[in-house]
């Protein structure tokens, strides 16, 4: 078993403008989320930056490839399946970028860390 939150039925199809774009069956839902812990979206804080708590009715929809989106309805989002779905795959892909932006190398140049040092140092 491959460790990727895709499957036959729900795949991440990639982030535009800002938002996490899964597809759940035949519809794709869209939501925008920051890498930051979002109650109501996450189960666990460790550390870090905090957001307002994720409201599921911003959740958009698109029932097929040429309709629009449209905001998810009440039934929707009552079928027991969607929510842990949906943040299976999304916090999957979150994951992958937290680790991704958090395994970059300094910012800095070694030239700019040892000049630092030494400026630091000599006061």
């Amino acid at each position: 078993m491959s460790k990727s939150a895709n499957n036959n039925f729900s795949a991440y199809i990639g982030k535009q403008d800002e938002a996490y774009r899964v597809r759940l069956g035949n519809k794709v839902f869209s939501a925008k989320l920051t890498l930051n812990f979002t109650p109501d979206f996450d189960s666990e804080f460790e550390g870090g930056a905090r957001e307002f708590p994720f409201n599921w009715n911003a959740v958009l929809v698109q029932d097929n490839p040429q309709s629009d989106f449209r905001s998810i309805t009440a039934e929707e989002l009552a079928k027991d399946w969607f929510k842990p779905a949906f943040k299976r795959v999304v916090n999957y892909q979150r994951s992958k970028e937290r680790n991704a932006r958090n395994s970059q190398t300094s910012r800095y140049s070694a030239n700019q860390r040892i000049a630092y040092k030494n400026i630091k140092g000599g006061v």
